[in-house]
């Protein structure tokens, strides 16, 4: 078998002696260090042959540098080994003032690393044949001198300040007619707020946890930005503090007898089941179905990697998202004068509404989680049925909460397809023909909502709501819901329960 070998020469004349160690800093910038102790930083997009960087290992002596990493996850700092044993730590923002030089051995640095996971942690290896391991964070520490904990404070005071005032720019007036300019502007604060945290922060787990809540203000408020930069550092934190935790909590083991329980089941009529249909082809989907009724769909999520027996579930939804911020609706449903919306982690909100009984519900309901969070987004597919229709931006949103969730009787304006990925959820379904003895809500912002109490009707108020016709189902675990526009559906979850649509 033959081999292509693809070479090509990024800079022919970067160095007039030997070049012992290289490493990118980013995608288009290089550092490099030479047996005289010159240490150059290069843009590789630039023409020119000149560095846009250059200092000296030792300013005495040409020591030549041994070896090089750059830290996993903060591009801009770079330890560097030396021949003579120093472990020089830069910061290149710092241009060519070393954030830290300490001796690291007797002899010759041959070999240096950052952990790629725990980047507080450095190795080197020496020409003795000793490894030794450091703790960066301690490294990192003694550049305090550089930026104070009285400079940190204000300088946090200042950021929040701004984030402030572009949160009152965004709440004023209706969210769809606000500049995405000012969406824009608050991710960046939010960026830069998240890295200070993370940069300057003493106690470490305090520094992530407001990192990534930082992040996700960003992400649910603002716009996206740097190629999805928020959502790479958020991930990255998320994945750092689930493995410092001690604990990996799992469902409870009675959780899964409540779950169980058929006494919230509603008493249903054959007559009035919605229509199931295996994986209908397209043709049969777009002649026979869309537009005309509903219908579920059993097969078509057979190969969604959610799906997966060992897949979702609560220990997994930690792992992936447990320190995420999300926005979750506090109260049994959204016409309840009661009902309340609040931020609050995803670890959070399963401890305290969905591992735990509690008389006010908690409800992660139509919102953007896999936008916020692509890993999740990896997990789903989009049903093909889903290109039929005349609109191109495709709306994707996650409902997650406890049993006994309601979604009150309401319609929405396009096509629908609703995937139930974890448990059960009931759901009535009339026609828009029989609209007027549904009594919508007469206030504009709830106009497309039913004021009945669905499954416990005052018949007195509402005459007409009992001889409504409609369709019911109970959706499961791998099934699919399609539904029409403006059709009126009414849904209760029979237990924990995550859905897409």
């Amino acid at each position: 078998m033959k081999k292509l070998v693809l070479k090509y020469v990024v800079k022919k004349d970067a160095d007039s002696c030997s070049l012992n160690a290289a490493v990118f800093t980013s995608q288009n910038e290089i550092f490099t260090g030479n047996s005289r102790g010159m240490i150059k930083l290069w843009d590789l997009r630039s023409v020119s042959e000149k560095p846009i960087l250059s200092t000296s290992l030792s300013e005495d002596l040409e020591v030549a540098v041994t070896s090089m990493d750059r830290h996993p996850f903060q591009g801009h700092i770079v330890a560097v080994g030396g021949y003579d044993g120093m472990l020089t730590v830069y910061d290149m923002r710092k241009a060519q003032t070393p954030v830290t030089v300490m001796e690291a051995s007797d002899n010759c640095l041959n070999d240096l690393r950052f952990h790629p996971e725990r980047a507080d942690h450095l190795f080197t290896a020496s020409e003795s044949g000793a490894v030794w391991h450091w703790m960066y964070l301690e490294v990192r520490n003694n550049s305090a001198v550089l930026f104070s904990d009285e400079d940190y404070s204000t300088l946090l005071l200042k950021v929040d300040s701004a984030l402030q005032y572009v949160w009152e720019t965004l709440h004023t007036g209706q969210w769809k007619d606000v500049d995405s300019e000012w969406r824009k502007l608050y991710s960046y604060v939010s960026l830069f707020k998240a890295l200070l945290y993370l940069e300057f922060d003493k106690d470490e787990i305090s520094g992530l946890v407001n990192a990534i809540a930082a992040c996700d203000m960003g992400l649910i408020m603002g716009e996206p930005i740097l190629d999805g930069l928020l959502n790479n550092i958020a991930d990255s934190v998320n994945e750092k503090l689930w493995k410092f935790s001690e604990t990996k909590r799992a469902i409870q083991e009675n959780q899964e007898e409540q779950e169980d329980s058929s006494e919230c089941y509603p008493q249903m009529n054959k007559e009035n089941f919605v229509e199931t249909v295996h994986i209908p082809s397209i043709e049969t989907f777009l002649l026979d179905i869309m537009d005309k009724k509903p219908v579920v769909i059993t097969g078509a999520m057979d190969f969604w990697p959610a799906m997966s027996e060992s897949r979702w579930n609560i220990d997994y939804l930690r792992k992936v998202a447990g320190y995420r911020t999300v926005p979750i609706e506090i109260g049994s449903k959204y016409t309840d004068d009661a009902w309340s919306q609040s931020l609050t982690t995803v670890n959070e909100f399963i401890d305290n509404y969905i591992l735990t009984s509690n008389a006010t519900a908690g409800y992660l309901a139509q919102y953007q989680l896999f936008q916020q969070i692509p890993q999740l987004k990896k997990d789903i597919l989009f049903p093909d049925y889903c290109y039929l229709g005349t609109c191109d931006d495709i709306q994707v949103n996650a409902w997650f909460g406890p049993r006994r969730t309601i979604s009150p009787l309401h319609y929405d304006p396009d096509h629908n397809f609703l995937s139930q990925v974890v448990g059960s959820k009931y759901f009535r379904l009339y026609s828009e023909e029989v609209t007027a003895s549904l009594y919508p809500h007469e206030q504009h912002l709830l106009f497309n909502t039913s004021q009945v109490d669905v499954e416990h009707p005052d018949l007195e108020k509402f005459p007409l709501f009992s001889s409504a016709p409609y369709l019911e189902t109970i959706l499961e675990p791998g099934s699919m819901l399609y539904i029409p526009p403006r059709m009126w559906h009414y849904v209760r979850s029979l237990s924990t329960s995550f859905s897409k649509a």
